[in-house]
């Protein structure tokens, strides 16, 4: 957000770089005092696509979109946020950010990302657009505080994109999915990308809904 002030007769704006005021408001939970978000049981109607399409729809309000491409491609929310939110609000429903949380990344870089995807969640959820938080997980060391702000049984977004390339990425991935269940007891998993077959069966009491990835979508209209 920029807060506009004045002065010597001249327009400034001040960034609001650490979110607070994007997160105005929030009751802040866990070690890092993450925004909390509301429950909400919404699952993705008609068309999804990735959040670099919305910036050239001609009508928004048929599909929802997700985050889940490049981080570049949306670190725009974060700089000014209310430049695009009355785009978002347009959209069917929103998937939230989905800053990386690689495992090579250090700690401070992980919390801070995984800070900003639950504060532009918050400030979109507050703007009433229907939105579907990401519950972004990296490694073993994350599991303890990267769910903290989600909502309990409720409908959360994960992406398969770049977690079955080897099989580290894929025991991390296993491991996160376990822990993301048994902390949140969420109602959904939103899946983008491809998905293994074991976890449409492991959870019998989460609904999975599966979207294409970038790729995925891509990959279909070359073939066609």
């Amino acid at each position: 957000m920029k807060t506009k002030f004045r002065r010597r007769n001249l327009d400034y704006f001040q960034y609001d770089l650490l979110g607070d005021i994007y997160a105005a408001g929030a009751e802040r939970v866990g070690k890092y005092g993450f925004p909390q978000l509301q429950d909400e049981k919404l699952i993705p109607d008609g068309s999804v696509a990735g959040f670099n399409y919305l910036l050239s729809a001609e009508n928004p309000g048929k599909c929802w979109y997700h985050c889940f491409c490049d981080d570049y491609q949306f670190a725009r929310l974060w700089s000014n946020l209310y430049r695009y939110l009355p785009l978002i609000k347009r959209t069917r429903g929103f998937i939230s950010t989905d800053f990386s949380l690689y495992r090579d990344y250090s700690d401070d870089a992980l919390i801070w990302n995984c800070y900003r995807n639950r504060v532009l969640a918050y400030a979109i959820q507050q703007a009433g657009v229907p939105m579907i938080p990401t519950a972004g997980f990296g490694p073993e060391s994350t599991w303890k505080w990267c769910f903290d702000g989600l909502p309990q049984n409720s409908t959360v977004a994960i992406t398969t994109n770049g977690t079955l390339s080897d099989p580290e990425a894929r025991r991390l991935f296993a491991g996160g999915v376990e822990a993301l269940v048994f902390t949140i007891h969420p109602f959904a998993i939103v899946v983008c990308g491809k998905s293994p077959a074991w976890l449409d069966t492991k959870y019998p009491d989460v609904q999975i809904i599966h979207i294409s990835s970038y790729s995925q979508i891509w990959n279909k209209r070359r073939c066609a």
